[in-house]
């Protein structure tokens, strides 16, 4: 899994991630990207370690507007839009929609996940305090 973070001095602290895991740059942009939620990163890794070491079966966090998955040995992160309470069912939509389908639902293997969100983490804690 790819990625990269960057400063901005509009947006603040910005991930993008590599094909097909945009949707975990896009959850970490817009739910997790300032030194406020560092806390709640915290609260993440901890949950995403005990899964890993099957002390969980599973966990689930939800933000404003993604849902994120761990179990079995996987990190899912899911927008909300394409949950049923939107009135979005999978099979509703269209082949030519199939990039958005991967920015905004993206999985990846959970010790690829915990190394992503601790770099997140410390990236954030490094370059959030300019705001």
């Amino acid at each position: 899994m790819d990625y990269q973070f960057n400063q901005d001095d509009l947006m603040g602290c910005q991930a993008s991630f590599s094909m097909p895991h945009e949707a975990f740059g896009r959850w970490l942009n817009e739910a997790l990207n300032q030194s406020l939620k560092l806390d709640e990163i915290s609260l993440i890794l901890t949950q995403a370690k005990t899964v890993l070491d099957r002390t969980k079966l599973s966990w689930q966090h939800t933000s404003d507007e993604y849902q994120l998955t761990l179990e079995d040995g996987s990190a899912q992160i899911s927008h909300q839009c394409l949950s049923d309470e939107y009135g979005f069912e999978a099979e509703s939509l269209e082949e030519n929609f199939d990039f958005y389908d991967e920015e905004a639902s993206s999985h990846c293997g959970l010790e690829d996940f915990i190394e992503a969100l601790e770099d997140w983490q410390m990236f954030v804690a490094e370059n959030s305090h300019r705001y």
